[in-house]
């Protein structure tokens, strides 16, 4: 999957030679990319992009992996105008250490690795969507565009996978709020529900249902604040793990999240 990561930064330069690259880690059943392009990304492009990494993927190329100082690593992605690499090593890799630099053909990433030797061990791949992503999570820096993509061993589990996004998008409470008219949600109220009649009822016989069984396993319930400083969300993971989707503001020169869910 990291490797996969890798291959659509390949594609990305092939297609749009000016783009800059940030991060592409692995995720859960997949990867993505950040990247700092100067259009926005449409559905078209993506099904290019995809395109492209099934085309190179089928040249089964040999990824090399050297290990460099950390002044040839600065000056590779110096003289590429990879603005954001060189930011990483400056800000997180130490002089005295030796990145990883992987070369996809014409094509150069940094990582720490391992990845596939060959690409013949990734020709099963999709691009899944697009979204905004500040640089380093950061609301001050710029904002970038993330490639959502996922990649397994074999067209099987591949296929399986998307089947299981498909059943699942049938269950999503999104839609089927809508279509049962439950709730709706507001601009003017990021991140907070409109109950509506029938998705109130249900909601307080789940909740009568819960409380029954905290009840029956003598656990206690408790309550706490919906909006707290992030600084707390950054003590307890949350920022790192949600903070794509987390609503926050400023007062006072400090900065609050709504709480992701209901367990903290």
């Amino acid at each position: 999957r990291h490797s996969c990561a890798h291959l659509l930064g390949h594609a990305i330069k092939q297609l749009w030679p000016h783009t800059k690259m940030a991060i592409g880690p692995v995720i859960d059943n997949g990867f993505y990319y950040d990247v700092d392009l100067d259009r926005t990304l449409t559905q078209e492009d993506v099904e290019a992009l995809e395109k492209r990494m099934h085309e190179l993927a089928e040249k089964n190329y040999d990824v090399i992996k050297k290990k460099v100082s950390w002044h040839e690593a600065r000056e590779t992605f110096a003289n590429r105008g990879e603005s954001y690499k060189v930011s990483i090593l400056d800000e997180n890799i130490a002089h005295d250490d030796k990145p990883g630099l992987y070369f996809h053909e014409e094509y150069v990433d940094m990582c720490r690795g391992p990845h596939v030797p060959n690409m013949r061990f990734c020709h099963h791949f999709k691009l899944m969507k697009t979204a905004g992503a500040y640089w380093r999570g950061d609301s001050n820096n710029k904002m970038l565009q993330r490639i959502y993509g996922t990649a397994w061993a074999d067209k099987k589990a591949l296929n399986a996978y998307l089947q299981r996004l498909e059943e699942a998008a049938k269950r999503d409470h999104r839609k089927i709020g809508k279509q049962l008219d439950l709730y709706h949600m507001q601009e003017e109220a990021p991140g907070m529900v409109f109950w509506h009649n029938d998705g109130w009822t249900i909601f307080r016989e789940l909740e009568v249902f819960v409380r029954s069984k905290l009840k029956e396993y003598q656990y206690q319930e408790v309550k706490g604040p919906f909006m707290m400083d992030r600084v707390l969300w950054e003590k307890t993971g949350h920022w790192d793990n949600y903070k794509d989707a987390m609503f926050t503001t400023s007062s006072e020169n400090r900065e609050y999240c709504i709480k992701p869910m209901n367990c903290p």
